[in-house]
């Protein structure tokens, strides 16, 4: 997906958060936009990656595109870290999370899938996707934006 889809569904997230009672803070928004386009830091020509090519060439080399960053390890280790060190997952946290996991979900819906258990090679992927940049991404994240406007 690209990212204007990625933030739409950062958006979601966001929007899903509010309405489950999880952040009710405006807080929430920047952070699960930021976490909608983290996992594309391994990619240094994405929005995030090119504001960071130091470190986005660094995580490619290593990893490649669409592998550990896409993958559920990060999220589990942060909330993990979070519990250990301060024995609750801090709000923050959490909208950091969602958009990292929308991100995730947007993937999902694309033909390359994504390796949800890295290290291990398996890509799990929609049984109907959509191909990165089509008339039917825009639909995907049209209707996205219109449910989340007809029931906010």
């Amino acid at each position: 997906m690209q990212a204007r889809s990625h933030l739409i569904f950062g958006v979601g997230a966001t929007w899903l958060m509010h309405r489950t009672g999880w952040a009710a803070s405006v807080h929430a928004w920047p952070l699960t936009l930021v976490g909608a386009l983290l996992p594309d830091i391994d990619h240094p020509k994405s929005v995030l990656g090119r504001r960071i090519a130091p470190v986005s060439l660094l995580i490619s080399g290593l990893f490649g595109h669409r592998g550990m960053t896409h993958s559920l390890l990060l999220p589990a280790l942060a909330i993990a870290a979070c519990l250990y060190g301060w024995g609750h997952v801090p709000a923050w946290m959490l909208a950091l999370c969602a958009g990292y996991l929308s991100h995730l979900l947007a993937d999902w819906l694309t033909p390359s899938g994504v390796p949800l258990c890295w290290p291990l090679r398996t890509r799990f992927r929609s049984p109907l996707y959509v191909t990165t940049g089509s008339s039917a991404e825009w639909c995907v994240a049209a209707a996205l934006a219109f449910a989340m406007w007809r029931w906010w």
